[in-house]
C-alpha cells in the first residue's frame, strides 16, 4: 500500500505538469529532424563563383562537368561572374564559398599537350566546406581527359591550384566560436532561467511582493548579475580555446572591442530570452527540460558545426533568425577573417536588436504575483 501511495503521488505530480510530458515527447523528435538535416553526410549548395576568361572546348567541358554536379548531387551552386575583383569581394563577404578562375589560354595550352592551371580561391574559414568544394572541382577534371576530337592525339593534364584567402584555420580552431556560444548558452540557462525559477520555487520571490520593487527592477537586476557571470565564464572558454588551438584575435583594438560587443550582446540577448520563456514558470523541472529543447533548436542550426548552405530551406530560414547563428558568424569574422569588422557588423546589429526585444519581452512576462 505504501508503494502504491508513492506511485500515485508521483503520477499525479507529473500529470499536473503537461509541459514536461509534452517536451519529453517533442525533444527526441527535434533531435531526429534537426540533427538529421544539419549534420547530414553530403555537403550541398556551396556557392561557387565562376570567372571564365576562356570559351574553348576544354573550358566548356569543365563547366559542363560542374553543371552536372550542380544538377546531380547538388554539391555546388554555380554563380557566373565576369569581374574577378567583384567575385573576390563576394568571397570575402561570405556570399560565395569559393571562386573558380579559368585563365584565357586554358584550352589552348591543353590542346598543345601542355599542363594548364585553373585558380580556385577558397573561403577556408569553414574547413569542411572548403575541403568539399576542392574535392568537387577535382572530381570534375577527368571530364577533360577524354579526347574531344578524333585528330587530337595527346593532351596535357589540368591541375587545380587552390589558394586560401585567409590564414589556415584547423578544424579544432574553427570550433572555438562554437564552444564560446555554447558556454554563453549554458551560462544564460544557469544564471538566468534556472536561478529565476529556483528562487520562485523556494519562495524568494514572495518576499519581493512586500517591497516597492517593480518588474523592471527585478528583471534588470537578474540580467545584470547573470551577464557578469556568463561573460566571465565565456571569456575563460574563449581565451583557453585560443591558447589551446593557437588562434588569435585580428583587427587590433577594434577587433577586441568587437569581440567583447559580440559576447556582451549575445549574453544579454540569451539571458533575456531565457527570462522571457521562463518568466512564469514555477518549477525547476521545467527549466531543465527546456534547456535541452532550446539547445537543439538554437545551437545545431547555427552553422557552428556544419555549413549553413547544406541545410534544407526551412532549416536555413530558422537559422536566419537564430541569435546563435549571428553570434557564431560574428566571432568567425573577427577571429578568422582577419578581423573583418564590416562582416561582423551586420551580425552585431542583429544581436543588438534581439537583445532589446528580448529584454522588453522579459520585463513584460515576469510574474510578480503568487
Amino acid at each position: 500500500m505504501r508503494t502504491l501511495a508513492v506511485f500515485e503521488r508521483d503520477l499525479r505530480r507529473m500529470l499536473r505538469n503537461p509541459l514536461t510530458l509534452f517536451s519529453a515527447v517533442l525533444m527526441p523528435l527535434l533531435y531526429l529532424v534537426i540533427l538529421g538535416n544539419s549534420l547530414q553526410g553530403p555537403i550541398k549548395g556551396l556557392s561557387l563563383g565562376v570567372v571564365a576568361f576562356d570559351r574553348g572546348p576544354q573550358a566548356r567541358a569543365l563547366l559542363g562537368a560542374l553543371q552536372a554536379l550542380e544538377h546531380g548531387p547538388g554539391t555546388v551552386h554555380l554563380v557566373p561572374l565576369v569581374d574577378e575583383q567583384r567575385a573576390l569581394g563576394l568571397l570575402r563577404d561570405g556570399v560565395l564559398s569559393g571562386v573558380l578562375v579559368v585563365p584565357p589560354r586554358f584550352s589552348s595550352d591543353l590542346a598543345r599537350g601542355q599542363s594548364a592551371t585553373i585558380g580556385l580561391l577558397l573561403d577556408n574559414v569553414d574547413a569542411v566546406a572548403a575541403g568539399a568544394l576542392q574535392g568537387a572541382i577535382s572530381a570534375a577534371l577527368p571530364a577533360m581527359r577524354s579526347p574531344l576530337a578524333r585528330f587530337e592525339v595527346h593532351r596535357g593534364e589540368a591541375h587545380v591550384l587552390p589558394q586560401e584567402i585567409y590564414p589556415r584555420v584547423d578544424y579544432d580552431t574553427s570550433l572555438v566560436p562554437a564552444v564560446v556560444v555554447m558556454a554563453i548558452f549554458m551560462g544564460s540557462m544557469i544564471a538566468g532561467g534556472f536561478n529565476l525559477v529556483m528562487d520562485r520555487f523556494l519562495g524568494v520571490h514572495e518576499s519581493y511582493l512586500s517591497t516597492p520593487l517593480s518588474r523592471l527592477n527585478i528583471a534588470i537586476g537578474v540580467l545584470a548579475s547573470g551577464t557578469v557571470v556568463t561573460l566571465l565564464s565565456s571569456s575563460v572558454v574563449l581565451w583557453c580555446g585560443l591558447l589551446i588551438t593557437g588562434g588569435r584575435v585580428h583587427g587590433g583594438a577594434f577587433g577586441y572591442m568587437a569581440l567583447f560587443a559580440v559576447q556582451l550582446l549575445t549574453t544579454f540577448g540569451l539571458l533575456a530570452m531565457m527570462m522571457a520563456v521562463l518568466g512564469r514558470a514555477s518549477h525547476p523541472r521545467i527549466s531543465g527540460v527546456l534547456s535541452g529543447f532550446l539547445n537543439v533548436i538554437l545551437f545545431f542550426p547555427s552553422g557552428a558545426l556544419y555549413p549553413l548552405a547544406s541545410f534544407p530551406r526551412w532549416l536555413r530560414m530558422i537559422a536566419m533568425v537564430d541569435p546563435e547563428t549571428h553570434a557564431v558568424a560574428a566571432l568567425k569574422a573577427i577571429l578568422f577573417r582577419n578581423g573583418d569588422l564590416a562582416v561582423a557588423g551586420t551580425h552585431v546589429v542583429f544581436l543588438a536588436v534581439f537583445a532589446v526585444l528580448m529584454t522588453a519581452l522579459a520585463v513584460s512576462s515576469l510574474k510578480r504575483t503568487l
